[in-house]
């Protein structure tokens, strides 16, 4: 009995070896897709530095339209910032007005990426 189930185990694998080869390289390219941005990011902070801008645009990134009611709102911002005028994306929950001025933290991470976080004032 276990000869034949062996037997059935290796007729099943053998026909199906291909499509589960793929599926395996498919499943193990979007584990790296994901955690490729998570682990750049997870990079540890080396310098903090605080700099001023204007809000350029505000764009709602809210997941879904109720989430006003369940969760809060959530804002893009695209931020020019003072120091030599390029344009950065900062998410925030609170609400400001496109023109305004706006303090925020630029953080330098060990691998070499910056990201940026708006300051309460």
């Amino acid at each position: 009995m276990a000869k034949a189930r062996f037997a059935l185990t290796v007729m099943i694998l053998r026909e199906n070896l291909r499509g589960i080869l793929i599926t395996g390289l498919l499943v193990g390219a979007c584990i790296l897709a994901i955690g490729f941005p998570i682990a750049k990011r997870s990079s540890p902070i080396v310098i903090l530095e605080r700099l001023t801008g204007t809000v350029a645009t505000v764009l709602d990134a809210s997941p879904s339209p109720n989430t006003g009611i369940t969760g809060g709102f959530r804002y893009l911002y695209g931020i020019r910032l003072d120091e030599n005028g390029p344009l950065v994306f900062v998410y925030d929950a609170a609400p400001r007005v496109a023109g305004s001025n706006v303090s925020i933290e630029r953080q330098h991470r060990e691998n070499g990426t910056d990201t940026f976080r708006l300051l309460r004032e």
